[in-house]
């Protein structure tokens, strides 16, 4: 019997039989060698023992058959081997001086065929299953899916969030058609988030780089991962794709389905904390929150006494400070989170005595559109001038608040929280926070929304503790302004002298 031999090369596994002695001369050769590339080591050596029976009862026929009788037999095997696998089990030619090798070899060949067809190792012709219709490669099904979030109106911060998780899958899995996307696929994409670097957009040291790039240089780095819910948040991006796919009848199942990072434990965890009272009496001490940047007193403010997110915060303009039936408030209506997130906020009356009212009158004087001029903020990222200051800076080291549940998303939670203990029910605290409160018959037909009125009552009853804010003196940000104008002017004749060199 020949012992299969399995040989790992720079090319890929193979098997190699040794051919008895005595059939040398009919076929030309020592040995029998069989790619198995593209197997895996319990599937290689299966084949290898299926190959290795074949292989004997080809080698006792031969034995048995005169050359003429093999010739025969030989054209009823090539005949039927048209129909099987032939390239799966291609056995390679060698040099043969010998005329009958090369018919010898394709019975030898469907011989084969034969056996593996009957342990199940190659599936009988009758029962192949038919390759799956093609149906669009999976960049341009990527970008259909995002226009059709355009043409939604879907949140901009949603939009781009969705659109970086997508581009993330297509850059590790490359681009193939959508049929083709495999459980191999998900694997990748999981095994990606699980390495991929916090805040790696912001990074000097991945800018520019592919996603393979980025995590070839975070292995080297060892920078911090992500956290196990965004991780489910790419993961839940990647499943309304696949959701979309399904109803659009181009896949039959989703290849998400069943696939989850955090737990029901996890997700129902609260990930941000309130501040609680000695923490805003350490954040609004009067002897380190005196501020000359604007954005750093208003901000932290706006955000504790009207429960701002972030991202609206830094994206305000002047003019969305109105005054309607003699109520002051804040329009939150550019780059939204949701359709909830767009409403009209009554300021508290904290504020007024600060002179927050003031404030936006001096900055419309000076001509500027933002309501904090010269913020350094990205595009879709308005409030990460704010949020990475508080949150590494004033927060850890100015005033030793470590816990990392607690950021300037917790005065958020704050806001909510004091609201909730003033007696506000949960549909008017989302009123004010911009929260979705569901779309229920009943709400949406007979519930009317709070008036204006009746949201700055609301907001009026929420009782805050005691804080010696200090009142920032008149004027005290006119050299903040002022600097701001002469950087704007440099920036201008830098670009004019670029335009100018470019002619």
């Amino acid at each position: 019997m020949p012992k299969p031999l399995l040989i790992q090369k720079k090319t890929g596994l193979y098997v190699r039989f040794l051919v008895p002695t005595d059939l040398r001369g009919r076929l030309g050769r020592r040995f029998i060698v069989r790619s198995l590339q593209g197997t895996r080591p319990d599937q290689a050596r299966l084949i290898a023992a299926s190959l290795e029976c074949a292989l004997c009862d080809v080698f006792d026929h031969l034995r048995l058959e005169s050359d003429l009788d093999a010739r025969c037999l030989v054209n009823d095997t090539i005949r039927k081997a048209r129909c099987g696998r032939r390239q799966a089990v291609h056995v390679p030619h060698s040099r043969n001086p010998l005329d009958l090798t090369p018919a010898i070899e394709d019975r030898l060949v469907q011989a084969v065929i034969d056996v593996l067809t009957k342990v199940g190792v190659i599936p009988s012709p009758s029962s192949r299953i038919p390759a799956a219709p093609r149906v669009g490669m999976l960049s341009e099904r990527i970008k259909a899916f995002l226009f059709q979030m355009k043409i939604q109106g879907r949140g901009e911060i949603n939009y781009l969030d969705t659109s970086f998780t997508l581009r993330l899958f297509l850059g590790l899995v490359g681009d193939k058609d959508l049929s083709e996307i495999s459980p191999t696929d998900l694997d990748t994409f999981l095994e990606a988030l699980g390495r991929w670097p916090a805040h790696a957009s912001k990074k000097p040291a991945y800018r520019g780089l592919s996603p393979r790039d980025v995590l070839k240089v975070a292995k080297r780095r060892h920078d911090k991962g992500l956290a196990p819910r965004t991780k489910e948040k790419r993961l839940d991006h990647l499943r309304v794709f696949f959701n979309n796919c399904m109803q659009r009848r181009l896949l039959t199942y989703n290849p998400c389905a069943g696939l989850h990072i955090t737990n029901k434990e996890q997700d129902d965890q609260e990930t941000r904390l309130p501040f609680s009272e000695r923490d805003l009496r350490l954040i609004f001490d009067s002897q380190r929150f005196n501020h000359t940047r604007p954005y750093k007193y208003w901000g932290p403010i706006l955000a504790l006494y009207l429960g701002m997110r972030l991202n609206e915060i830094g994206q305000l303009r002047t003019d969305d400070l109105e005054q309607i039936d003699d109520i002051w408030g804040l329009h939150v209506r550019h780059q939204v989170k949701n359709r909830s997130s767009r409403r009209f906020i009554p300021l508290h009356p904290s504020l007024l005595p600060l002179g927050f009212v003031e404030y936006v009158q001096e900055v419309q004087a000076h001509s500027f559109d933002l309501l904090f001029p010269s913020l350094p903020w990205s595009l879709h990222r308005p409030g990460d001038g704010i949020g990475d200051w508080f949150n590494r800076t004033y927060l850890r080291k100015a005033c030793k608040i470590t816990d990392p549940a607690k950021t300037f998303h917790s005065f958020r939670h704050t806001f909510a929280s004091l609201a909730e203990r003033s007696g506000l029910s949960d549909h008017r605290i989302a009123r004010l926070t911009g929260h979705s409160i569901g779309a229920s018959i009943l709400r949406r037909h007979y519930i009317q929304p709070a008036t204006l009125q009746e949201r700055a009552e609301d907001i009026a009853k929420i009782r805050f503790p005691a804080l010696e804010i200090p009142v920032p003196p008149k004027g005290c940000f006119e050299h903040y302004f002022k600097r701001v104008k002469i950087l704007e002017s440099r920036k201008q004749r830098s670009k004019r002298k670029i335009k100018d060199e470019q002619r």
